[in-house]
């Protein structure tokens, strides 16, 4: 069983996060591509962890979700170029917040939480241990996925070497 269908079977996480990840226009995250894997993907994913780790460490495990679910909800590609990459680095956490305020109407915290993941790359500071635990995991899930991609990429480079030197 694939992690996002184990991640789908956890009724708790469910519960909470539902209605956002059925939701038509973040339905349309599973369409971009993001660290090697779709928005959607990362965006679960980050949400699923930083909820298990809520719950070991007794915190608001409802804003982790719904915060940890749309920190990366934003529908602009930034896959073009370098340069459109970098500079959505910095952008994507307010357009995240932004998107997360008018179709879900987020709290405080969890606007903090949403607009602070990038930190220390973006000057908003997390401000509670929920948006420290987004920040942290949305880092270590881009880090799996990135290695993923680089594995993949390194393997391709290594057949044409392989192949090259025949």
């Amino acid at each position: 069983m694939k992690l996002i269908d184990r991640i789908h079977s956890d009724k708790g996480f469910m519960q909470i996060a539902s209605p956002i990840l059925t939701h038509k226009e973040f339905v349309k995250t599973k369409s971009i591509v993001h660290h090697g894997s779709t928005r959607y993907n990362h965006s679960v994913k980050v949400a699923y962890f930083s909820y298990k780790a809520s719950k070991l460490l007794g915190c608001d495990t409802k804003s982790v979700v719904r915060a940890g679910a749309l920190h990366d909800f934003f529908l602009v590609r930034d896959d073009k170029n370098i340069a459109t990459e970098a500079k959505m680095l910095i952008k994507h956490p307010e357009m995240a917040k932004n998107n997360a305020i008018n179709y879900f109407g987020v709290s405080k915290k969890e606007q903090n939480i949403i607009e602070s993941h990038m930190f220390p790359l973006s000057n908003v500071v997390p401000n509670s241990k929920e948006a420290w635990l987004v920040s942290f995991f949305d880092k270590v899930v881009a880090l799996v996925e990135g290695a993923g991609r680089a594995r993949t990429q390194l393997s391709v480079w290594m057949l044409f070497l392989v192949n090259f030197i025949r």
